[in-house]
């Protein structure tokens, strides 16, 4: 299976972690071996530009998302893959109009 995501996805996972250290659900060095770990899956990670953001601003809008979930299905829809999702909302939001699956639903 190859993975692809946005840029962004290195600072969201990494603020989670953060975020999962400051709460003391995990340890410092846990969640640097998770990034680790997540560099060594050779994740595609696409660049983005002001014409792709106006994109995902018009697909935001028009679907009641954030712009960071917008630019995720415009993604799978650019790589004609399907967007692998836990965000029951988003699933029920973008099923209609793009390729996604709803993790509990996922093989």
């Amino acid at each position: 299976m190859e993975l692809c995501a946005p840029t962004f996805i290195v600072e969201e996972v990494a603020n989670a972690l953060w975020r999962a250290v400051k709460l003391e659900r995990i340890s410092e060095k846990d969640a640097k071996m998770a990034l680790e770990a997540l560099g060594d899956m050779k994740i595609e990670l696409h660049e983005s530009n002001w014409v792709q953001a106006s994109h995902e601003l018009n697909m935001a809008c028009k679907l009641n998302l954030t712009v960071y979930d917008a630019s995720y299905l415009l993604l799978a829809n650019k790589t004609k893959t399907s967007l692998i999702t836990a965000d029951e909302k988003l699933y029920e939001k973008a099923k209609q109009y793009f390729k996604v699956t709803y993790i509990k639903e996922y093989p």
